[in-house]
């Protein structure tokens, strides 16, 4: 009798897992994006301290500066660059090598390296990784330079 009971319960339990389980979905199309531009980029050398804006430029597969307002599409197979211009008077309170960056995204893309913590984003700077929510990805250049 006891082991009926713990049979039972086996196959119960095993049909609540599995229609827990199969009850998962991948997302509908119209909530991937294939986007991988960043909106905005900003900068600041602690967390309670000024921010400073990026230039972000675009450049398309064919290394041509985009401007104003464009398509994915018209960029996919390019890189941006992202450059912090600091006043320099601000040299000795904004030190490039160790630096906190946040950046703006769609809800479904991600960088790589992750942008927790301080970076360096001094000389040639730090490439990041965007990619999108349907995998595709571009490259980044981030730098600062003292204006």
């Amino acid at each position: 009798m006891k082991m009926k009971i713990i049979n039972t319960s086996v196959i119960i339990l095993s049909i609540f897992v599995s229609l827990l389980l199969s009850s998962c979905v991948q997302a509908d199309n119209e909530f991937k994006h294939d986007s991988t531009i960043i909106s905005q980029m900003i900068c600041k050398a602690s967390h309670g301290s000024s921010e400073f804006l990026g230039k972000i430029y675009e450049y398309d597969k064919d290394d041509n500066l985009m401007d104003g307002e464009f398509a994915q599409k018209v960029v996919e197979g390019g890189y941006g660059l992202i450059v912090f211009q600091i006043p320099q008077t601000l040299q000795d309170d904004v030190d490039l090598t160790n630096i906190y960056v946040v950046a703006t995204l769609s809800w479904d893309q991600s960088i790589t390296p992750s942008l927790s913590g301080k970076h360096d984003i001094s000389g040639d700077g730090m490439i990041i990784t965007v990619k999108s929510g349907v995998g595709t990805t571009r490259y980044y250049r981030v730098r600062g330079e003292y204006d």
